[in-house]
């Protein structure tokens, strides 16, 4: 089977698992990123100046497309490092990754996250996800990502 198939098989089982209302998936990933990302991007995701960038708001285009839900993932499963420009600031830190969490947990982050930027919550993270898991990334390849667009 093409690994493509598999890939989007794995992303339609894991939807599956998850809370049935968009909303409720939201809801808890919104309590997620409180309890994991907070300290650096602030509960409301509005970031901290010179120390991480703001997320709410600032992804709305990226994560409009295929690829941004790619990279969203891709964050959050491998980290981030080096220097990223977001909304007219500069930031050069290192984002751990958070592989360690279920795929449930990211994928519920990654909704709260789309809701804050005016995405679907449920728009294409789990297929992504998955990929992302799949692959082998050092946070600096992660930013070359985001260079990519």
């Amino acid at each position: 089977m093409k690994p493509s198939v598999l890939i989007a098989a794995a992303g339609a089982a894991l939807l599956a698992a998850l809370p049935a209302a968009a909303a409720d998936l939201a809801a808890q990933g919104k309590d997620l990123f409180a309890a994991n990302c907070a300290a650096c991007h602030n509960a409301d995701a509005s970031g901290i100046a010179g120390v991480a960038p703001p997320l709410a708001n600032a992804l709305r285009e990226r994560l409009g497309a295929p690829a941004g839900q790619a990279y969203l993932a891709n964050v959050l499963v491998h980290g981030l490092a080096g220097p990223i420009e977001s909304q007219g600031q500069s930031f050069n830190g290192i984002m751990p990754p958070f592989a360690a969490l279920p795929d449930a947990s990211l994928l519920a982050m990654m909704a709260w996250l789309n809701t804050q930027n005016g995405q679907a919550a449920t728009a294409g993270g789990a297929e992504a996800l998955v990929k992302a898991r799949a692959e082998r990334k050092t946070p600096g390849a992660v930013r070359k990502l985001r260079e990519a667009r």
